[in-house]
């Protein structure tokens, strides 16, 4: 999200600068804008660390899932509902440190503070995985955004 906030801020400030005539012959206004989305990523990582900071997520393969399928577990150690979120699934060989399966997920579930919600995710990339690997991945799963009840 804050990478998209970047690019957009950037985009605005691009056409202002050439609006205004400062381009290139001007370049502090450049580097002024250059600080600015840094300080924008900078937020944005920063505000993600802190939502996700007491809030579990694990995922593993499960033979109560179905094929093709991970389990995740989300546990909300906040004081706050969390309201949605988005989360993406890779899944490594042994000792390898390239994914062999990846996808993107993103869900308005409600999980109240203190609880904990427990299901399965598809994996498309998981289907070119030869049935033998599919046992054997380590799976590894992050955050991308999470949404609080105000």
């Amino acid at each position: 999200m804050a990478l998209l906030a970047g690019l957009v801020v950037a985009l605005f400030l691009l056409l202002a600068f050439h609006l205004l005539g400062w381009s290139v012959r001007n370049p502090r206004w450049i580097v002024a804008g250059v600080l600015v989305l840094v300080a924008l990523y900078a937020y944005g990582t920063k505000q993600l660390e802190d939502d996700i900071q007491n809030v579990g997520l694990v995922a593993a393969r499960s033979a109560d899932c179905p094929v093709n399928q991970v389990q995740v577990l989300i546990v909300n150690g906040r004081q706050r509902d969390i309201t949605g979120f988005s989360f993406s699934l890779r899944g490594y060989r042994p000792n390898y440190s390239e994914h062999v399966a990846y996808d993107h997920h993103r869900t308005d579930r409600i999980i109240p503070a203190g609880g904990e919600w427990i299901t399965c995710w598809p994996v498309e990339e998981l289907q070119q995985v030869p049935v033998a690997q599919k046992a054997t991945l380590r799976w590894e799963v992050e955050f991308t955004d999470l949404d609080y009840a105000e």
